[in-house]
C-alpha cells in the first residue's frame, strides 16, 4: 500500500471548496481502495482537526498563513510517512514542492491564472503576478504533472514544461439520480447557472448579454445558484441595466438541487473567462441540458461547439446573446445538442478519471 499525501488549499468539507477540491476527493476516494490517502488542507475554524471522509484522512489546519505554513507542516509531520506527494494547485500557484521534496511527486494543475489576476487583484500586484506565473512553472519542468484539460496542458508547455511530462486527466461527473427531463417538461424561457460569484466567472458579461435577450424575450429568467463576494455588485448591475426581474439569486444549493435546476431549465450558461475544465458543464449535460460559454481555455474543452453546446468569441456579448436566443427558440438544434450532451457526460465518470490518474501514479512510482 502506497502512502500518498496531498497538499491542498481546501478540503471537500470547506464551504468555499470548488471543483479543485472535488477533483481531489472524487479521484482519491477511489484510489483509497489500494492506497493510504492523507490530505493536508485548510480548516474553516482556528484549530487543527482530523476527519475521515470516504476513506481519506483529512488533516485540516487554520487558514492563517496556510500558504506559507503547509509545506512546513508537511516536512515536520508527514514527509517521513509518505511515499508519494501530490502537489494540488487548487486554481492558483502550486506548493513549490520541487524545492523541498525529493520523494516521487505528481503536481495537479487545474488551470493557469493568467488574466484572472487582473479581475481579482489591483495593479501593480496583478502585473507582478501575471509576469511571475510562467517563471514559477519553470520549477516543474522535470516534474510529472496531471492537467485537468488539454487547454491547461497547452498553457503549461508555453511555460516551458515538456509535453511528455504532462498527463491529461479530465474531471468526472456524478449521476443526477433521475431521468433527463424532455423539452416539454422544462421552463421554456429559463436559463440555469451554477457558479462561484467571483468576477472572473463572468456573470457581469452574461448579464449584459441577458439584457439583449430580454428585448426579444421579456419573460426570460436566469436562475443563478452559488455564493461569493461579487454577488452585491452583480445585484447592482442587474438593477442598473434593467434585468432585476429576470435574474433570481438562489444562493448555495445542494447537489440534488443543482441537478434539478439544470433539469428544469432549457439551457445553462458558463460565462467564465478561463477555467480548468468545467465540471458544471458536464453536470448540466448529464441531464441533457446544452451549455453556452465563451471560447476560452477550459470551456472549449468541456463544451463541444455545435455538438453539446455553443461557444461565443470572448468577450462578444452580442454573440453570447445570439447563442442563448438560438437555444431558447430552435427546438431541433436543442434536441440534437441535448442528446449529444448526455452522451458526452456519460463519457466523463469519476471512475474513469481515477483509473487514468492511477496510471500516472504507477508510472511515477516505477521510475
Amino acid at each position: 500500500m502506497v502512502r500518498i499525501v496531498v497538499l491542498s488549499r481546501r478540503s471537500i468539507a470547506n464551504p468555499l471548496s470548488g471543483g479543485a477540491s472535488r477533483y481531489v476527493h472524487e479521484i482519491f476516494r477511489r484510489l483509497s481502495r489500494r492506497h493510504s490517502i492523507t490530505v493536508l488542507s485548510g480548516s474553516v475554524v482556528d484549530n487543527e482537526s482530523v476527519e475521515e471522509m470516504d476513506g481519506i484522512s483529512y488533516y485540516q489546519f487554520p487558514e492563517t498563513f496556510h500558504r506559507a505554513l503547509l509545506p512546513i507542516r508537511y516536512l515536520a509531520k508527514f514527509a517521513k510517512k509518505s511515499d508519494l506527494l501530490i502537489d494540488n494547485s487548487d486554481v492558483g500557484i502550486p506548493w513549490l514542492s520541487p524545492i523541498y521534496s525529493r520523494i516521487p511527486r505528481i503536481t495537479i494543475i487545474h488551470q493557469l491564472v493568467r488574466e484572472i489576476f487582473y479581475d481579482e487583484f489591483p495593479r501593480p500586484f496583478s502585473d507582478l503576478s501575471f509576469a511571475m506565473e510562467p517563471i514559477i512553472y519553470r520549477f516543474y519542468r522535470k516534474s510529472r504533472i496531471v492537467a485537468a484539460s488539454k487547454s491547461t496542458a497547452s498553457d503549461l508547455t508555453r511555460c516551458g514544461v515538456p509535453r511528455d511530462n504532462i498527463d491529461v486527466v479530465e474531471p468526472g461527473c456524478n449521476e443526477p439520480g433521475f431521468p433527463p427531463p424532455g423539452l416539454a417538461e422544462r421552463l421554456q424561457r429559463s436559463i440555469g447557472c451554477v457558479s462561484r460569484l467571483m468576477k472572473y466567472k463572468g456573470l457581469h458579461l452574461a448579464f449584459k448579454s441577458l439584457s439583449r435577450v430580454r428585448t426579444e424575450f421579456p419573460d426570460v429568467k436566469l436562475l443563478v445558484a452559488g455564493s461569493g463576494p461579487y454577488q452585491s455588485e452583480l445585484a447592482v448591475l442587474a438593477k442598473n441595466i434593467g434585468i432585476s426581474d429576470n435574474v433570481q439569486f438562489l444562493g448555495k444549493i445542494s447537489e440534488t438541487s443543482k441537478f434539478k435546476l439544470y433539469g428544469q431549465t432549457r439551457l445553462a450558461i458558463y460565462p467564465s473567462c478561463r477555467e480548468g475544465f468545467g465540471i458544471s458543464v458536464i453536470e448540466a449535460n448529464s441531464v441533457g441540458t446544452p451549455v453556452v460559454g465563451w471560447n476560452v481555455p477550459g470551456s472549449r474543452d468541456s463544451i463541444i461547439d455545435g455538438t453539446t453546446g455553443l461557444l461565443a468569441p470572448f468577450p462578444d456579448e452580442e454573440a453570447f446573446a445570439d447563442r442563448i436566443s438560438k437555444l431558447l427558440t430552435d427546438d431541433n438544434t436543442w434536441l440534437e445538442l441535448s442528446n449529444s450532451a448526455r452522451s458526452w457526460a456519460r463519457d466523463h465518470s469519476w471512475d474513469k478519471s481515477a483509473e487514468q490518474f492511477e496510471r500516472s501514479v504507477d508510472a511515477v512510482l516505477e521510475r
